[in-house]
């Protein structure tokens, strides 16, 4: 975590006083701690524990951080963290997907996305969903893990974890803002807390809206390759969105509820199903996620008990032309162009016991039991395919020869034990294991070892081995009649082994440098058939990967702090020996942060993206690096509780792209310059 300037630390202390109501014998004493001791996370361990002692390599992300930074939404907040690459998912509309130490593979489901502890990801492809935007309007902060999670949180939690804490009650001012800028993107929020007796409740409500940049323009797309497909390009990436999302919380005694309200509609599709272009097509959301807590110390003795059940309600139906008006497949030209229209309904179900024992000198011990039900229930209609007369749009769900996917569930049954073992006053080591049993491939085992040693007030060294494994989704087993990808029942799980060593230097200039290694076997991927020109999900590769993330962050004086990081890694395909496609082998980031005085910010941020490999099936050179500038300036309390912001993303409009598999015959372009204005009132 960034060392903040003395200003703005005395101000966090006085909010941390406030929300803690401590004494000011004690305010003195956090004002003399630096920020980040102050920052507590959970994320490591399931409980707190400072960010510095944690057995695993973090990242805290704070909302005044994220404001400052000018980040929209969780990516954009992310791109900040080191070994962390967003790329466009090749096969998932463009979603902005997660790479960590060069582990990724086409629909991302190695990263568990978690909100308030509760997963995102849907069991169809294993990502939080198509084209999928959190605004950062309703987070409270971010805390992230780069490195296996499974002995923690079970499957996914493959390369890394990333837990968003919403605002709530205790976290939210009454608040009302509005933001515009470019590609005519809007979004406004609301933010009110009310208390009613022993009652708090909690309430964030934002609307965003957005056409996407019309300058990302594809020269060449499949149909530009095929004679039968008509081609649409040049023609520009669909990237519209119209997202809304309202959070509420309430706490009453030892009871807290969440409650998680998300819509979102008329998404474009950006290269289309098939990557051809398909300015018409689009995706519609909802999502419902309820969690309630409950928690009691007093049963046992030495014990925090916390029993919590969640549900999850997902639905997302898409509507795209496959291929345009024109296209000829066998003797009929589909004068409607080649439609299909695929839904999925995901629900899912959870409920867990963990309890914290202190009564044993030394050691705090964490168990936990839990449970979880997920099915999907698919629908489609589309005018192509099997048993349906070509040109004429037909309900085939349910039928097993024409349908995408069929319905299907899945349970889990896990457990899970750890114990943070403090062996001296210096000296922490932190053991865990968790056992999972799913009804559809078996049983896991998954393991963590860190020994955490503070070697002096200025440095903590961690040594760190855990396993983490990913179960195939149910599109990657079962999905069928799909002109773009097909499943494979007969996938093997993704394991990973990974051993890190972290070095915490903390004065007079805040360094951390992480090593890390990695073995992951069986990962899972849509392999192209050059004949048929379709994918299937195989394990298709072993991957060994190695590297380092250095970071560092120095207050030059009370009103300008600088921080950075770079990071390396070099991550191999073991049976092509060659290196692997999309993440950057180099990547640095540097911030400047200024405060001249006290309702003024000025945040510059410089990226660098390096080079990029190719898939082995790309004959093209491998993507150059490149670099992007962005600029936030803030002036709070124009007016007693109105502050006023404007930034600019990619500053100097360079012409950036990721690259893609060579399908679509270029690499995709991203956003050009962005900038907005954005206005906010405290009442």
């Amino acid at each position: 975590m960034k060392v903040i300037t003395s200003l703005l630390l005395s101000l966090q202390v006085f909010v941390y006083a406030e929300i803690l109501n401590i004494s000011e014998e004690e305010n003195r004493l956090m004002d003399s701690m630096s920020f980040e001791e102050l920052l507590n996370t959970e994320i490591a361990t399931g409980t707190p524990v400072a960010q510095k002692f944690a057995p695993a390599v973090t990242s805290i992300i704070t909302a005044d951080e994220i404001r400052k930074n000018g980040a929209r939404t969780l990516h954009e907040a992310l791109e900040s963290v080191p070994g962390l690459h967003i790329y466009p998912s090749d096969l998932n509309f463009l979603t902005q997907s997660i790479s960590i130490r060069g582990i990724h593979t086409g629909t991302n489901p190695q990263v568990l996305i978690l909100l308030d502890g509760v997963p995102l990801s849907e069991i169809t492809n294993g990502s939080a969903g198509s084209l999928f935007r959190m605004p950062s309007s309703i987070i409270h902060r971010i805390e992230v893990i780069r490195g296996p999670g499974s002995a923690l949180y079970g499957a996914d939690s493959f390369s890394g974890v990333v837990n968003i804490i919403s605002k709530k009650h205790d976290t939210i001012e009454d608040e009302v803002g509005i933001r515009y800028g470019s590609f005519k993107t809007w979004e406004a929020w609301a933010h009110k807390r009310l208390e009613v007796g022993e009652l708090n409740i909690g309430l964030a409500l934002s609307l965003m809206k957005s056409d996407g940049d019309n300058d990302r323009i594809i020269q060449k797309d499949v149909g530009s390759f095929l004679p039968f497909v008509p081609s649409l390009a040049p023609g520009e990436l669909s990237m519209r969105y119209d997202m809304s999302y309202l959070h509420t919380d309430a706490s009453y005694k030892d009871f807290n509820f969440n409650l998680l309200l998300e819509q979102s509609k008329d998404l474009g599709v950006g290269t289309g199903a098939a990557r051809v272009l398909d300015p018409n097509g689009y995706v519609d959301r909802n999502r419902v996620i309820l969690d309630l807590l409950y928690t009691n110390s007093t049963w046992l003795k030495d014990t925090k008990i916390k029993t919590k059940i969640s549900y999850k309600h997902f639905d997302q139906s898409t509507h795209f032309f496959v291929f345009p008006i024109g296209t000829t497949l066998g003797t009929h030209t589909f004068i409607d162009g080649v439609q299909g229209n695929p839904a999925i309904l995901d629900k899912y179900y959870s409920a867990s016991v963990n309890a914290m024992y202190t009564g044993v000198d030394k050691h705090t011990i964490s168990t936990a039991i839990g449970y979880s039900y997920q099915n999907i229930e698919p629908t489609q209609s589309k005018n192509f395919g099997p048993g349906v007369i070509p040109g004429v749009i037909t309900d085939v769900t349910n039928m097993p020869n024409v349908v995408y996917v069929m319905e299907n569930s899945r349970k889990n049954y896990y457990a899970h034990i750890q114990d943070e073992f403090a062996i001296s006053d210096r000296l922490n080591l932190t053991s865990g294991i968790r056992y999972d049993n799913y009804s559809d491939f078996g049983s896991t085992l998954n393991p963590r070892l860190a020994l955490v040693w503070q070697h002096s007030d200025d440095i903590t060294v961690k040594t760190m081995y855990g396993r983490a494994f990913r179960a195939p989704t149910f599109g990657e087993q079962y999905l069928i009649n799909n002109p773009s990808a097909l499943g494979n029942p007969d996938l093997d799980p993704e394991t990973i082994d990974t051993f890190e060593v972290s070095l915490n230097y903390r004065a007079p200039v805040h360094t951390r440098v992480n090593l890390f290694y990695y073995k992951a076997k069986d990962m899972i991927n849509y392999v192209l058939d050059t004949t048929t020109k379709l994918t299937t999900a195989q394990n298709s590769k072993d991957q060994t990967g190695y590297g380092l993330e250095f970071e560092l962050e120095y207050s030059v004086s009370e009103s300008l702090s600088l921080r950075g990081n770079y990071a390396y890694q070099h991550s191999v395909d073991d049976k092509t020996k060659k290196r692997v496609e999309y993440a950057p082998v180099h990547q640095a980031y540097a911030q400047l942060q200024y405060t001249p005085s006290f309702n003024w910010n000025v945040n510059a941020q410089y990226h660098y993206i390096g080079e990029r490999h190719r898939v082995s099936t790309d004959t093209r050179e491998s993507m150059s690096g490149d670099s992007l500038v962005n600029l936030t300036i803030e002036k709070k309390n124009i007016i007693s509780g109105l502050d006023f912001l404007v930034s600019a993303r990619n500053l100097f409009d360079r012409d950036y792209r990721e690259p893609s598999n060579g399908q679509i015959g270029e690499d995709y372009p991203m956003a050009g310059r962005y900038i907005f204005g954005e206005v906010r009132y405290q009442f």
